[in-house]
Parts: structure tokens; sequence; C-alpha cells
């Protein structure tokens, strides 16, 4: 039986497993209507079978740049209903910086700063566009989009500066953006991810406080690309071992790729402002949702940052999606799960909200 993507997201809503451990709560979603399958969503697989660019699915070299940044994605689409998209060219100390404004209005709303992935060194408007405007949407907020300064050309910490100095801005000029400063926070996917957790760190030495995270896919230690002793019996392929060992492998190779491109000096590399997990002082977190795919080479990344934060009683949400890969949030419209993760990053926000105003 073929089922509607509206179907396919409620179904998801409503066959949530939910486990308790201390400060967290640890989602397991299962493949919408095939609960009990194995391996890759189907999906998952058909994209994998049918990819019109199997080529890139080798080791990537700095000719690759520009194929890669003109590619248009397919299978993403606006789930949204009627939210207005600016853009504003804002001017920083020594450069300009574009930022995208979703749902403004006259009224003042909480904010949601959006750090998009790509590897650092890539965009696509139109995937970034359709997330924040359901983002916007689902929270009632206002979303900023960065559109910061991409590696090799800029390394590391231009895009990350740029990151840090918008959301500054925002705060700085919240009349601008109908944007309320005591409710902040910050969403990154994949590499933005990355962004956020450097954005909060640096942002602790500032008077303005960031109440909420959202960690994507998140790319949490750009040290360690071999993926130390990982085994595929790890993530469980089912019947799809194939396709998901080319996956991995293919992940594996694009963060040796990411990290000739994103930092001038490997000693980079275990910088806490680059590989966050890597960082051994304790911290103070906001509450934060972590999203990873099963078939996600980076999802060991989220399940041991998720664990820090329980061993520190930090407040953490993490969400697994069965049968995914890394860039499910790419495929809105077309993969009912990143619209509902969408969801569960405004229903936790949301509900963040609501406790921090019953707490003052």
């Amino acid at each position: 039986m073929d089922y509607s993507h509206e179907e396919l997201v409620e179904r998801l809503q409503e066959n949530t497993s939910l486990k308790k451990e201390g400060s967290a709560e640890l989602v397991t979603k299962s493949i919408p209507f095939l609960e009990e399958k194995e391996g890759l969503d189907p999906r998952v697989k058909r994209f994998l079978e049918q990819e019109h660019e199997p080529e890139l699915r080798r080791p990537m070299t700095h000719d690759d740049l520009e194929v890669i940044r003109s590619r248009k994605e397919q299978d993403n689409h606006d789930l949204s209903s009627g939210i207005r998209a600016e853009t504003k060219l804002i001017s920083l100390e020594t450069r300009d910086v574009e930022l995208k404004i979703y749902n403004r209005s006259e009224s003042t709303k909480p904010v949601l700063i959006y750090f998009h992935g790509g590897g650092f060194f890539e965009r696509d408007e139109i995937v970034m566009d359709n997330v924040c405007k359901l983002l916007a949407e689902k929270t009632e907020a206002v979303v900023v989009a960065v559109e910061y300064r991409l590696a090799p050309e800029h390394k590391y910490a231009e895009g990350l500066n740029d990151c840090f100095d918008s959301v500054q801005y925002v705060h700085e000029n919240s009349e601008e953006f109908g944007a309320d400063t005591g409710r902040i926070g910050l969403v990154g996917d994949s590499v933005g991810g990355n962004l956020a957790l450097g954005v909060y760190h640096l942002s602790r030495k500032k008077s303005w406080y960031i109440c909420y995270l959202s960690l994507l896919c998140p790319l949490l230690d750009l040290y360690d690309v071999s993926g130390g002793a990982r085994k595929m019996e790890q993530y469980h392929p089912g019947p799809d071992k194939e396709l998901v060992r080319q996956e991995l492998v293919t992940m594996r190779e694009s963060l040796s790729f990411i990290q000739s491109l994103y930092v001038t000096d490997l000693e980079e590399l275990d910088q806490p402002l680059v590989s966050p997990l890597r960082n051994d002082k304790k911290v103070e977190y906001p509450p934060v949702t972590i999203v990873t795919a099963e078939f996600d080479f980076l999802r060991p990344q989220g399940e041991e940052f998720t664990k820090k934060l329980q061993k520190q009683e930090s407040p953490v949400r993490y969400i697994e999606y069965k049968g995914m890969a890394h860039t499910f949030l790419k495929k809105l419209g077309y993969y009912p799960q990143a619209a509902d993760a969408v969801r569960e990053t405004a229903i936790h926000f949301r509900e963040v909200l609501q406790n921090n105003t019953q707490s003052n």
C-alpha cells in the first residue's frame, strides 16, 4: 500500500519509542508502516540506487568543488503556508554578511538562528529556505539563516566568526528583526551543528544568552575522520549491507576532504571550536535537541555527545531515525522524517520557552 506524505509523517508522530535516563530523553523513530524492518528506509534506498551523480561517491578533490556547488537539490519542497522570506545584507567590522529572515512581523517573537550544512564549502539555498520556512511556521518564531563565508576560500574561523557576529548583530538590533533577545535559540544541520556549538561557546563570554540548541546530524569531531574502531555491525544494515557500506565509506572520505578545505594547520582539528566533542572542560548547556540518522557515519558522535551531556546532567533530547542516512533533512517533502525532525525541534523549543516562562 502506498501512503501519502502526510500519513507517513503522522505515523512517525504516533509511533515513538521514548526512554528517560537522567537528564536525557532518548527517542527512537522507526520506518513508518515498516517498524520491524531492518536496513534502509525504502525512499532512501531508492535514492541511493538511482543517484544521478554516482561518480561523486569517490574521494573528492578540489576539482570537484564547482560541480558540487552547482548541483540543484531534488525532492525538496516548501511545506509551509504563507511564511514570508526576506534578504538582508548586514555590515560587520570588515565584511558584509547576508541574512535570510523568515516570518518577521511587527510583533516581537522568539528567534531561531539557523546555520546550514554543506561541509563548510557549499550551500543549497532552496533546501535552507524550505527548512527555515517550516521551522518558522512550527515554532511561530522569527528564523534567521546566516550565509557565512565558505571554505576553502575562507578557512577556519572566518565562517564561524560570521555566524557569531551575525547572532550578536541580531541581539544588538533586535527591533529590526522583531526578535525577543531573551528567547534566542540556535539550530544547525551537519557542519551547521558544529558552528552552532562554536557560537554557543563564544557567546558564553557575552552578556546575551542562548536558551536552546538543536543539532541535526551534527559533525562534532573533525579530528577523528576514521571513525575509530567502528565496525559495519555497529550499523545493523540488514539486507542493504552494500548500499550502507557505500554510504558510510563515502561519508568517511568526505570528512578527509572537509579537513583539507577547512583548516590551515592540522593542529587546529583538536581545538574545541573545530571538534567540540573533544572539549574536556565541563560546559553548562541549555536544553539541547540532537537528531541522528541510523546509517549516518556521524551518528556515534551524536550518541557520544548525548552521553557527555547526560553525565553532566544537562537536559538533552536525543532522537534517532531508523533507516535514514546523513543528508535526510535535505529531502524535505520527500522523506517524512525530515518534516518530523523539524517538528520535533519546534516542539522542544516551544517547551523550553514555556518552562522558562513558568520558572521566571
